[in-house]
Protein backbone atom coordinates (compact mmCIF):
# COMPACT_ATOMS: atom_id res chain seq x y z
CA UNK A 1 0.00 0.00 0.00
CA UNK A 2 1.18 3.52 -0.81
CA UNK A 3 0.98 5.76 2.25
CA UNK A 4 -2.54 7.11 2.67
CA UNK A 5 -4.00 5.20 -0.28
CA UNK A 6 -5.57 1.75 -0.56
CA UNK A 7 -3.94 1.08 -3.93
CA UNK A 8 -1.80 2.64 -6.64
CA UNK A 9 -2.73 2.91 -10.31
CA UNK A 10 -0.34 3.90 -13.10
CA UNK A 11 -1.40 5.31 -16.44
CA UNK A 12 1.37 5.47 -19.02
CA UNK A 13 0.97 8.02 -21.80
CA UNK A 14 -2.25 9.61 -20.59
CA UNK A 15 -2.74 11.78 -23.70
CA UNK A 16 -5.19 14.52 -22.75
CA UNK A 17 -6.01 12.90 -19.42
CA UNK A 18 -9.57 11.76 -20.10
CA UNK A 19 -8.95 8.26 -18.77
CA UNK A 20 -6.82 9.55 -15.88
CA UNK A 21 -9.68 11.77 -14.73
CA UNK A 22 -12.08 8.83 -15.07
CA UNK A 23 -9.75 6.65 -12.95
CA UNK A 24 -9.38 9.36 -10.29
CA UNK A 25 -13.14 9.83 -10.02
CA UNK A 26 -13.85 6.08 -10.02
CA UNK A 27 -11.08 5.35 -7.45
CA UNK A 28 -10.95 8.22 -4.92
CA UNK A 29 -9.11 5.96 -2.45
CA UNK A 30 -6.32 5.23 -4.96
CA UNK A 31 -3.18 7.12 -5.86
CA UNK A 32 -3.19 7.70 -9.62
CA UNK A 33 0.29 8.14 -11.08
CA UNK A 34 -0.13 9.70 -14.52
CA UNK A 35 2.85 9.58 -16.88
CA UNK A 36 3.13 11.77 -19.98
CA UNK A 37 5.94 13.69 -21.66
CA UNK A 38 3.90 15.98 -23.93
CA UNK A 39 3.22 19.38 -22.37
CA UNK A 40 -0.15 19.93 -24.04
CA UNK A 41 -1.49 16.70 -22.54
CA UNK A 42 -0.11 17.61 -19.14
CA UNK A 43 -1.83 21.00 -19.40
CA UNK A 44 -5.15 19.33 -20.24
CA UNK A 45 -4.86 17.03 -17.23
CA UNK A 46 -3.90 19.93 -14.94
CA UNK A 47 -7.05 21.75 -16.07
CA UNK A 48 -9.15 18.67 -15.27
CA UNK A 49 -7.48 18.31 -11.85
CA UNK A 50 -8.32 21.92 -11.05
CA UNK A 51 -11.88 21.68 -12.39
CA UNK A 52 -12.71 18.52 -10.41
CA UNK A 53 -10.48 19.23 -7.39
CA UNK A 54 -8.77 15.85 -7.71
CA UNK A 55 -6.36 15.24 -4.83
CA UNK A 56 -5.26 11.74 -5.82
CA UNK A 57 -3.39 12.37 -9.09
CA UNK A 58 0.38 12.77 -9.31
CA UNK A 59 1.97 13.57 -12.68
CA UNK A 60 5.28 12.07 -13.79
CA UNK A 61 6.57 14.03 -16.79
CA UNK A 62 9.69 12.06 -17.71
CA UNK A 63 10.47 8.73 -19.35
CA UNK A 64 8.40 6.17 -17.45
CA UNK A 65 11.32 3.74 -17.44
CA UNK A 66 13.13 6.13 -15.07
CA UNK A 67 10.30 5.84 -12.56
CA UNK A 68 10.13 2.05 -12.90
CA UNK A 69 13.88 1.66 -12.36
CA UNK A 70 13.68 3.78 -9.22
CA UNK A 71 11.09 1.59 -7.48
CA UNK A 72 12.46 -0.97 -5.06
CA UNK A 73 9.24 -2.90 -4.50
CA UNK A 74 5.91 -3.67 -6.14
CA UNK A 75 3.47 -0.78 -5.66
CA UNK A 76 1.02 -0.85 -8.58
CA UNK A 77 -2.26 -2.73 -8.56
CA UNK A 78 -3.40 -1.53 -11.99
CA UNK A 79 -1.55 -0.17 -15.03
CA UNK A 80 -3.18 1.39 -18.09
CA UNK A 81 -1.57 1.91 -21.50
CA UNK A 82 -4.15 3.24 -23.92
CA UNK A 83 -3.20 3.50 -27.59
CA UNK A 84 0.56 3.87 -27.28
CA UNK A 85 2.35 5.29 -30.31
CA UNK A 86 2.15 2.43 -32.84
CA UNK A 87 5.32 3.16 -34.79
CA UNK A 88 3.66 1.29 -37.67
CA UNK A 89 6.64 1.10 -40.02
CA UNK A 90 8.67 -2.08 -39.55
CA UNK A 91 11.93 -0.15 -39.25
CA UNK A 92 10.44 1.76 -36.29
CA UNK A 93 9.14 -1.27 -34.34
CA UNK A 94 12.15 -1.04 -32.02
CA UNK A 95 10.64 2.23 -30.71
CA UNK A 96 7.41 0.59 -29.59
CA UNK A 97 6.87 0.91 -25.87
CA UNK A 98 5.04 -2.36 -25.25
CA UNK A 99 7.49 -5.20 -25.75
CA UNK A 100 8.54 -8.13 -23.56
CA UNK A 101 11.36 -6.14 -21.89
CA UNK A 102 8.99 -3.34 -20.91
CA UNK A 103 6.32 -5.77 -19.73
CA UNK A 104 8.96 -7.50 -17.61
CA UNK A 105 9.88 -4.12 -16.05
CA UNK A 106 6.19 -3.52 -15.28
CA UNK A 107 5.93 -6.95 -13.69
CA UNK A 108 8.69 -5.99 -11.25
CA UNK A 109 6.63 -3.08 -9.84
CA UNK A 110 3.25 -4.86 -9.76
CA UNK A 111 1.49 -6.65 -6.97
CA UNK A 112 0.57 -10.29 -7.63
CA UNK A 113 -2.78 -10.38 -9.42
CA UNK A 114 -2.26 -6.78 -10.52
CA UNK A 115 -3.48 -5.97 -14.01
CA UNK A 116 -2.17 -4.22 -17.10
CA UNK A 117 -4.85 -2.90 -19.44
CA UNK A 118 -3.47 -2.24 -22.94
CA UNK A 119 -5.41 -1.08 -25.98
CA UNK A 120 -4.36 -0.26 -29.51
CA UNK A 121 -6.13 0.68 -32.69
CA UNK A 122 -3.43 -0.74 -34.95
CA UNK A 123 -3.87 -4.38 -35.98
CA UNK A 124 -0.14 -5.08 -36.37
CA UNK A 125 0.61 -3.56 -32.94
CA UNK A 126 -2.09 -5.79 -31.43
CA UNK A 127 -0.38 -8.81 -33.00
CA UNK A 128 2.98 -7.56 -31.67
CA UNK A 129 1.57 -7.08 -28.14
CA UNK A 130 0.07 -10.57 -28.25
CA UNK A 131 3.40 -12.09 -29.33
CA UNK A 132 5.42 -10.13 -26.77
CA UNK A 133 3.08 -10.94 -23.88
CA UNK A 134 3.21 -14.65 -24.73
CA UNK A 135 6.98 -14.53 -24.15
CA UNK A 136 6.18 -13.81 -20.49
CA UNK A 137 3.46 -16.41 -19.92
CA UNK A 138 5.22 -17.47 -16.70
CA UNK A 139 4.71 -13.94 -15.34
CA UNK A 140 1.35 -12.95 -16.84
CA UNK A 141 -1.88 -14.51 -17.91
CA UNK A 142 -3.13 -12.70 -21.00
CA UNK A 143 -6.68 -12.26 -22.21
CA UNK A 144 -8.17 -10.34 -25.13
CA UNK A 145 -11.10 -8.38 -23.72
CA UNK A 146 -13.72 -5.89 -24.79
CA UNK A 147 -13.25 -2.17 -24.20
CA UNK A 148 -16.73 -2.04 -22.69
CA UNK A 149 -17.01 -0.04 -19.49
CA UNK A 150 -13.98 2.10 -20.25
CA UNK A 151 -14.22 5.66 -21.52
CA UNK A 152 -13.33 6.21 -25.15
CA UNK A 153 -10.54 8.76 -25.44
CA UNK A 154 -10.30 11.41 -28.13
CA UNK A 155 -7.61 9.34 -29.87
CA UNK A 156 -9.78 6.23 -29.79
CA UNK A 157 -12.76 8.17 -31.20
CA UNK A 158 -10.56 9.28 -34.10
CA UNK A 159 -9.44 5.70 -34.74
CA UNK A 160 -13.04 4.48 -34.77
CA UNK A 161 -14.03 7.29 -37.17
CA UNK A 162 -11.17 6.21 -39.43
CA UNK A 163 -12.44 2.61 -39.40
CA UNK A 164 -9.92 1.03 -37.01
CA UNK A 165 -11.10 -1.31 -34.27
CA UNK A 166 -9.82 -1.04 -30.72
CA UNK A 167 -8.00 -4.21 -29.61
CA UNK A 168 -7.72 -4.59 -25.86
CA UNK A 169 -5.59 -6.87 -23.70
CA UNK A 170 -5.72 -7.57 -19.98
CA UNK A 171 -2.53 -8.99 -18.49
CA UNK A 172 -2.71 -10.30 -14.94
CA UNK A 173 0.48 -10.55 -12.95
CA UNK A 174 1.13 -14.03 -11.62
CA UNK A 175 2.82 -14.64 -8.29
CA UNK A 176 6.52 -13.88 -8.24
Amino acid sequence: MVSGYSKAILEIGFGNGENTSYLAEKNPEALIVASEVYRSGIGSLLASIAKHSFQNIKIFDDDIRELLLGLAQPIFHEIYIICPDPWPKARHHKRRLVDSNFLNALHQVMHPNGTIYISTDWENYAEFIDEESQKLNAKFSTAKISNEGMPITRFQHRAIREGRNIKTFLLTSLKK
